[in-house]
């Protein structure tokens, strides 16, 4: 008897500081997100607050502008949306946002910068976040094959557009998890900011830098593989070692969230063409804005060598 009061005990321990605290988490990460938008005065996002001026003002540019809210649907049926800026080009990028965020918050100035040189710019709203649909992020594991479908949609509407991806943190993630699959002539090349190395690289990574047990995260792993059947120990590297694009990395050096290592092992790994842009000073997704000018001449001199 005594024996059976221990395993219940021992279960009861389990449950309480391992099973539960495992599926908050889970939920917390992988579940939908409530994003607020730039313009949002609730919105503190520290890494962004020296720009948030410049960064207000080139949204307005771009809502002036006018644009046309698209949605198409996922492999798995979800509702995606985006907002598409059409300078009627034949030129067109399509814009892959981070984690946990509003599109315009990581991409506001560098959509307005491809406005500026014609391109049509589709900013698009990754699954469980914002205006798309879907209960679970899949922290570019799941959204690769949502960025394949945009790109169809693009080229279902004109087929002489020429594509370029961008994508930033998750969103670069996202783009080289899809980087050894994409054959898509009409796509000449990507361009990928800071983006980690896998998710559970990732949740390593801020439970170290938040001071939290990293106990809990081979629960969350299982439950990724049971609802979302993906590994999230899958790492970008290993398609990158394939990739079939050019691709131009970005990278700030005082970035706290995924660091210029991990930008620089996702480079290194990449076999395809490829050049390393490493901005001083920069933070979490901020390289565009620290350094306008070395950013766009190096986007300028990519864009001329493989666009």
């Amino acid at each position: 008897m005594i024996l059976l009061y221990i395993v219940l005990a021992v279960i009861l321990l389990v449950i309480i500081f391992w099973i539960a605290p495992g599926i908050v988490c889970y939920r917390s990460i992988f579940g939908r997100h409530r994003v607020l938008p730039l313009d949002d005065e609730k919105l503190i996002k520290p890494a962004i607050e020296p720009f948030k001026e410049r960064m207000l003002r080139d949204y307005r540019y771009l809502r002036d502008r006018g644009y046309e809210r698209v949605q198409v649907k996922a492999k798995d049926g979800v509702i995606l949306c985006g907002d598409l800026y059409d300078n009627g080009s034949d030129r067109t990028v399509i814009m892959v946002h981070g984690f946990n965020a509003d599109p315009y918050v990581n991409l506001v100035s560098p959509a307005r910068w491809f406005c500026d040189q014609g391109f049509n710019v589709l900013v698009i709203c990754q699954r469980a976040h914002g205006c798309s649909g879907g209960d679970r992020c899949g922290m570019g594991l799941r959204e690769k094959d949502d960025v394949a479908v945009w790109l169809d949609e693009v080229l279902k509407r004109d087929g002489k557009q020429r594509v370029l991806l961008y994508g930033t943190s998750m969103g670069g993630s996202t783009l080289a998890y899809l980087s050894d699959t994409l054959t898509e002539e009409r796509v000449p090349c990507m361009m990928i900011d800071c983006g980690f190395i896998s998710a559970e690289n990732q949740l390593l990574s801020d439970a170290k830098r938040m001071h939290l047990p990293p106990l809990l995260i081979p629960y969350i792993r299982w439950l990724c593989q049971k609802e979302q059947k993906i590994d999230i120990r899958e790492k970008t590297t290993e398609h990158l070692r394939q990739a079939k694009k050019p691709i131009l990395f970005f990278h700030g050096t005082a970035d706290p969230t995924v660091s210029l290592e991990e930008g620089r092992k996702n480079y290194e790994a990449c076999s395809s063409e490829k050049k390393f842009v490493i901005v001083e000073g920069a933070g979490h997704t901020t390289a565009f804005c620290t350094n306008e000018i070395q950013v766009t001449t190096a986007m300028t001199d990519f864009l001329q060598a493989y666009f």
